[in-house]
């Protein structure tokens, strides 16, 4: 399978064998849809499909991101930013915040669940407009969203469920 390092990131094809020259068509919005898998070493990796709408305009689905490395604040961020100057358009996150432990991985059985810390973040870059829809289990975020649904959300994943192990939530800036 074809690798390609373009604009500081390697990416590769995910379902067929992919030549540098389709790879990089695609990469450029000119090839068809496909899902390309993603990775800035040391700093984050993912999946995500592009695509041309009837105007011609660039979206991003994203499927899949993860930070890398020791120093982890802001780099999700930092990502998506990177991935907007990179592509332009808007941004859908399909399926955010959803963690299969590494003991399910092991017996086979992948049962998702829910990732508070990552649910306060998509939360946070959907407000800042970083995303423009999320989509999935966890919630459903477009521009239908209210504040006052935002406000439940953030209000639901910032709460600690019982016998659950604390995590650090993302905090939110309403200004």
């Amino acid at each position: 399978m074809a690798q390609v390092i373009w604009k500081d990131i390697v990416w590769t094809g995910e379902d067929r064998e992919l030549g540098i020259k389709e790879l990089l068509t695609i990469l450029k919005g000119y090839g068809p849809m496909e899902v390309l898998h993603f990775e800035k070493p040391n700093h984050y990796k993912g999946k995500i499909s592009l695509w041309l709408d009837e105007k011609g305009i660039k979206h991003i689905t994203l499927y899949h991101l993860e930070v890398l490395g020791e120093r982890r604040k802001g780099a999700g961020r930092k990502a998506l930013q990177h991935l907007h100057n990179i592509f332009g358009g808007s941004v859908h996150v399909e399926d955010p915040g959803e963690v299969v432990s590494s003991e399910e991985k092991a017996g086979g059985i992948h049962v998702r669940q829910p990732n508070q810390e990552s649910a306060m973040f998509w939360i946070k870059m959907f407000t800042e407009n970083l995303v423009q829809t999320v989509e999935g289990d966890l919630m459903n975020l477009d521009e239908n969203t209210s504040p006052g649904d935002l406000d439940k959300l953030r209000y639901k994943y910032s709460t600690e469920p019982e016998d659950a192990p604390k995590t650090n939530s993302l905090e939110y800036n309403s200004s």
